[in-house]
């Protein structure tokens, strides 16, 4: 039996399995997991979450225990936002700390079997096929899924927080003890709907291993605001994939902002599939250490007049390694695209490292993309002004570095997650100031 067959063997017990997972465990036998050699991994460290994963254990079966987590425990580290919240323990829903209850009316969200009966009109069908070996192996492997569907002209003036908790054993590397868990969302917004939804993965502690999935579909002139935070541990491995499906004049605003975490890999998939369509995407990584912090963005610009935006930041410190890669195709046939990247980094030590790649792929005349890269330390000339007003150095440099991340931070709605976003952000330039 190969590595990889063995690994699906232990990981996913064919057990109860439904369609997609039957789907997952096809291509997972037929691709196993990315050559860490392809160019779309070529800065994910996938030999070293491929070891993780042979030592790691699955997340126990069955409901969570409410003695792993409390609402405070959930409000500390994930933050509270006034909404409807799902929170899931290890991959499986708790009833015991969501808030369900009462959602407005044409929101309908909780355990996606539950709501399998509800699609959201003019929501495409499911997806025929995973991306690649991670996420086929999150079919194959997950739980429960967390649904958020949101009715037709619906207009939602509070946000919808999904919470992922993962819990860990007592070692202090991803080792025997590591908990895997594979979570999978899925949102989808009606025609002419406003929705905003956060999902945080947060961890207790310890190392663990999430192997997450979320799909975000935004119905003809639909609005939808999604923010991702991947606040695990130092010690945890994540790798996630959104992937975002957007009719005709809808608007997509995604921010990812991963705090911490020693391996994570975010990918950003979008189709534009209908004329008119607008994706704005933005993220903040900030690794340190010797974490390794990867965000792949892909926009696939498949109709005409699509516009899209990518505007990510960088800080990294010590011996960390942030990387960026940026991916445009617009599609023979298509007119009027405009697609813009910006990807600029903080570099604060000389052992740390940025990597950044713009690829455009461009079969069309009508179109106007542009994409600009830097990779630069901190502002010599405004360190000093700052120190000659009497500013102390480490301050003066937790100032300038918060500066820089501010203005994707300060982007984020709602206020509550911005502040929330705000407090964590002080606390780390202090941090890597000091």
């Amino acid at each position: 039996m190969s590595s990889d067959a063995a690994l699906l063997e232990r990981l996913a017990p064919t057990e109860g399995v439904g369609a997609r997972a039957e789907r997952g465990r096809a291509f997972f036998d037929a691709h196993g997991l990315p050559d860490p050699k392809a160019e779309a991994w070529r800065y994910t460290p996938v030999t070293e979450i491929r070891a993780a994963l042979e030592h790691a254990v699955p997340a126990p079966a069955g409901s969570p225990s409410s003695t792993v987590a409390d609402r405070p425990l959930i409000d500390a580290l994930a933050g509270s936002h006034g909404g409807p919240r799902l929170v899931f323990v290890d991959g499986r829903f708790s009833a015991e700390l969501s808030d369900v209850e009462t959602t407005p009316e044409g929101l309908w969200i909780g355990d996606a079997e539950a709501l399998r009966p509800r699609r959201a009109p003019g929501a495409p069908a499911p997806q025929d096929e995973p991306a690649d070996g991670f996420h086929a192996l999150n079919w194959a492997a997950g739980s429960d899924v967390a649904a958020v569907l949101v009715d037709a002209d619906t207009h939602l003036d509070v946000p919808v927080h999904v919470v992922h908790l993962s819990t860990a054993g007592s070692t202090t590397s991803a080792g025997p003890d590591a908990t895997v868990t594979h979570p999978r969302t899925v949102v989808r917004v009606g025609v002419g709907s406003t929705a905003a939804v956060i999902e945080s993965f947060v961890g207790t502690g310890g190392p663990s291993i999430t192997n997450s999935s979320t799909r975000v579909v935004a119905a003809e002139g639909a609005a939808v605001t999604y923010h991702r935070v991947m606040s695990e541990p130092a010690e945890a491995i994540h790798v996630g994939r959104t992937g975002i499906e957007q009719a005709a004049r809808s608007r997509v605003a995604a921010t990812s902002v991963i705090t911490d975490g020693r391996i994570v890999r975010n990918a950003v998939d979008v189709v534009l599939g209908g004329d008119g369509a607008r994706s704005d995407l933005s993220g903040l990584y900030l690794p340190t250490d010797h974490q390794r912090h990867d965000n792949v963005v892909t926009v696939d610009h498949v109709a005409s007049h699509g516009t899209s935006t990518q505007h990510f930041k960088g800080i990294v410190d010590d011996h960390g390694r942030g990387s960026f890669s940026g991916h445009v195709i617009v599609r023979h046939g298509t007119v009027g695209t405009d697609a813009a990247q910006s990807n600029p980094n903080l570099v604060l030590t000389p052992t740390a490292q940025a990597d950044t790649r713009p690829w455009l792929e461009i079969f069309a005349d009508d179109v106007r993309c542009t994409h600009g890269a830097t990779v630069g330390r901190l502002d010599d000339d405004a360190l000093f002004y700052l120190r000659s007003r009497g500013i102390p150095t480490a301050q003066a440099r937790a100032m300038l570095i918060a500066a820089f991340a501010a203005e994707v931070v300060d982007s984020v709605t709602p206020e509550s997650l911005r502040e929330h976003l705000s407090t964590w952000l002080h606390t780390r330039t202090v941090e890597v100031s000091s």
